[in-house]
């Protein structure tokens, strides 16, 4: 968990003068419209496939500067740490039969990439979760927060370093498991059958 740190050895980067592809560190966050029109263009290339977004999402960063590169993933890392609540990782809990804190870290991220109008809603309101066709036999979480890490190598061939700070503080109310059936009963009952086989398993 948490971001890249490692720091780039060369005085360019230190000073300022950095090329496109060798930026400097920086905490700018990606304009918001333009970071949701990324995501909006790599799902409408990806027909639902999470694999195949993350393809689509690469080569669309592929054609930005690493300066930008960076600006999305500290918007990214941003909208990841405005996600971190107890409500959210209730849900995840249910949808994924268990969640361990890794796990809620891709859980948000695969969350971000299913788009703008998904993403504000859960925050709203996370029984809205529901609506999203997801199977939790085949489908994986991880994958989204390593994307433009990806990108940024392969356009500049160094490490992705940012001084943007992700939000590690949970906010909400914490919860026990026996609560989350009374907790979110519409998840509960689309996806709590998972969440009881996990236990059973665990229980053996």
């Amino acid at each position: 968990m948490g971001l890249f740190d490692n720091m780039f050895g060369n005085n360019s980067s230190k000073n300022g003068n950095s090329s496109p592809n060798e930026p400097g560190n920086g905490d700018e966050l990606m304009d918001e419209e333009k970071f949701w029109e990324l995501i909006a263009i790599a799902n409408s290339k990806s027909d639902g496939d999470y694999e195949q977004l993350q393809e689509e999402l690469g080569e669309e960063l592929a054609k930005l500067s690493g300066e930008e590169i960076i600006h999305f993933d500290n918007r990214f890392s941003f909208y990841r740490g405005q996600a971190y609540t107890w409500d959210l990782w209730a849900a995840a809990y249910i949808m994924n039969g268990g969640c361990s804190d890794d796990c809620f870290m891709d859980f948000r991220g695969w969350l971000i990439g299913k788009g703008k109008e998904t993403y504000f809603k859960a925050l709203e309101d996370v029984e809205s979760l529901a609506e999203i066709d997801y199977d939790m036999e085949e489908e994986e979480w991880e994958g989204m927060g390593y994307v433009a890490m990806t990108a940024f190598e392969e356009k500049t061939g160094s490490e992705l370093s940012t001084e943007f700070e992700e939000n590690l503080t949970i906010s909400g109310e914490d919860w026990e498991e026996e609560e989350l059936e009374s907790k979110l009963p519409i998840l509960w009952k689309k996806w709590g059958c998972g969440y009881t086989t996990f236990l059973s398993q665990l229980h053996k």
